[in-house]
C-alpha cells in the first residue's frame, strides 16, 4: 500500500507515524512546502522574541523520517490532485502515485481587502517564515501596528513588547479576543498588555495601510494615522481547501469529510485545519483549527486509511489555549452568549480578584463551553465533560468548586474511557 500525505504539521506528521505502526510494510511519503523537520506554529512567538531557537520549535526530530522509514520531501508544493488516476502533481514536475491520500494542508492567514497590504514591511504572523521575517527587520525603539486582537495578534504583541518595541494593536470589535473570550476574561489580558506598554485601540477599523513603497503606518476609519515602522496583519485564518476544490472534492468553509475523515473521493482523506467537523458543543459544522484536534484527526485518519474503521466523533472545533505573559488562558466550545441565546443557556462563573476568571456555559444540563483565564487547572477535565456530553445538571452548584472532580461524575465506562485506538 502506498500512502501519500500532503502537509507535515500536526495532522500530517502524526498520521505518518501512526501509519507506520499500523502498516509496517507500507510505502509512506510526505510532501511539504516547509523546509526542515515539522515544527510547532504555536511556538513562533517565542522564537520571535528570542526565548526559543529554531531547533526548539521542532516537535519531531530531524531523523523522524528515517526512524519511521518515511520518504520526506520538503520544499515541494503540490499543484494539483487527480483523483481519477490516483496521482498528485508537484511544482518540480514530479507525478506521485498513491493508493491512499491524506490532505493535511492546514490553513493560511485571511487578509482583508485593505489598500496597502502588499507594501513592503507588511506581514502576517502564522508561520516560522513570518517570525523570521519579523525578527530580521525589527529592533528596539521601532514601532509596530498590529491589525487584529485575536490570539495570533496578541501573541505577536507580547513578543514584540518583550523586545522593547512600541506596539499598537487595532481591533474593530469592542474587546480583545472577541472570538475566543467574553469581555470579563478579555479584560484581564487587556490590562496585562497595557502594563507592558502595549496600546490597544478598540472599536476601530483600518481603512488603509499607508506608505508608497514601504508601510509607514495604518489609517483608521475614525481616528488619525497610527505611525509604524512595519505592520502585522492578524485578522484570522481560513482552511487551505484549494487543492481539494480544484480536484472536485466537496468543500464548504473547509474540506468536507465523513466521520471516518474521508472526503467525497473514496481514497482521499483529510485532517487538521483544512477540514470541517461536526462540533458537539454547538451542533454546527465548522473548521477545526486547533492543534489538539489536528493531532487526534491524524491518528484517526491513519486508522481509516489503513482499513481499520475508527469513527471520529465528539470533537469540539472552537478550542484555544495560550500563555500570555504570566497569564494562561483557555476557551473551549460555545463561550459567547448573546441576547438571542441567553434564554437557552445557563452560565456559571467564578472570579478571584482581577486576575482569575472561570466560566462554564450549560445547555440542557450539559457543559457546552468554558473560559478559564489566570488559572487553567482542571481545564482538561472540563474539556472531557464537554466532549463526552456528560449530564452535569445535578452538580450545577458544585461545578466550579475546587474539590469537584472525576470522582463526582464518573459512574462507569461511559465517561472518560474513549480512546482513539478503540
Amino acid at each position: 500500500m502506498t500512502y501519500v500525505i500532503i502537509g507535515a504539521s500536526a495532522a500530517g506528521a502524526q498520521a505518518a507515524e501512526d501509519l507506520r505502526k499500523l502498516d509496517p510494510d507500507g510505502d509512506i511519503r510526505i510532501l511539504t512546502e516547509e523546509a526542515g523537520p515539522p515544527y510547532s506554529r504555536c511556538l513562533i512567538s517565542r522564537y520571535a522574541d528570542g526565548r526559543l531557537q529554531e531547533r526548539d520549535l521542532y516537535f519531531k526530530t530531524d531523523h523522524f523520517a528515517a526512524d519511521h522509514r518515511i520518504h520526506y520531501s520538503s520544499g515541494v508544493r503540490v499543484t494539483s490532485i487527480r483523483p481519477g488516476s490516483n496521482t498528485v502533481i508537484c511544482d518540480n514536475g514530479e507525478t506521485v502515485v498513491y493508493d491512499k491520500l491524506l490532505l493535511a494542508t492546514g490553513s493560511r492567514p485571511w487578509l482583508p481587502a485593505i489598500p496597502g497590504c502588499d507594501l513592503e514591511g507588511v506581514c502576517t504572523f502564522h508561520s516560522l517564515k513570518d517570525a523570521q521575517a519579523i525578527t530580521a527587520q525589527t529592533s528596539p525603539t521601532q514601532t509596530v501596528a498590529i491589525i487584529g486582537a485575536g490570539f495570533a495578534g496578541l501573541e505577536a504583541a507580547y513578543a514584540l513588547a518583550r523586545k522593547r518595541l512600541k506596539v499598537t494593536v487595532v481591533e474593530r470589535c469592542g474587546q480583545i479576543l472577541p472570538n475566543q473570550l467574553d469581555a470579563q476574561g478579555a479584560t484581564i489580558i487587556h490590562r496585562d498588555l497595557e502594563r507592558m506598554g502595549v496600546q490597544i485601540i478598540l472599536n476601530q477599523s483600518v481603512a488603509a495601510i499607508n506608505g508608497s513603497d514601504r508601510a509607514t503606518g495604518v489609517m483608521l476609519a475614525e481616528k488619525p494615522q497610527v505611525q509604524a515602522d512595519f505592520v502585522i496583519v492578524a485578522t484570522g485564518t481560513e482552511p487551505n481547501k484549494g487543492l481539494a476544490a480544484q480536484a472536485g472534492l466537496e468543500t464548504a468553509r473547509g474540506i468536507r469529510v465523513s466521520n471516518r475523515l474521508q472526503t467525497s473521493a473514496p481514497h482521499i482523506f483529510a485532517a487538521g485545519d483544512a477540514i470541517e467537523i461536526d462540533d458537539v458543543s454547538t451542533g454546527k459544522r465548522m473548521p477545526s483549527a486547533t492543534w489538539f484536534n489536528a493531532v487526534l484527526q491524524g491518528k484517526y485518519a491513519a486508522y481509516n486509511m489503513a482499513g481499520r474503521t475508527r469513527p471520529y466523533t465528539g470533537a469540539v472545533g472552537i478550542q484555544n489555549a495560550v500563555q500570555f505573559h504570566q497569564i494562561p488562558a483557555i476557551s473551549l466550545g460555545q463561550v459567547l452568549v448573546d441576547s438571542d441565546s441567553r434564554e437557552n443557556v445557563e452560565v456559571v462563573s467564578l472570579s478571584e480578584g482581577d486576575a482569575i476568571y472561570k466560566k462554564l456555559v450549560l445547555k440542557d444540563g450539559r457543559i457546552v463551553g468554558m473560559v478559564f483565564v489566570g488559572d487553567i487547572q482542571k481545564s482538561g477535565f472540563y474539556g472531557a465533560l464537554i466532549r463526552d456530553q456528560v449530564d452535569v445538571s445535578r452538580f450545577r452548584h458544585k461545578l466550579l468548586d475546587k474539590d469537584f472532580s472525576y470522582a463526582a461524575v464518573h459512574r462507569g465506562p461511559q465517561f472518560g474511557q474513549r480512546s482513539p485506538y478503540q
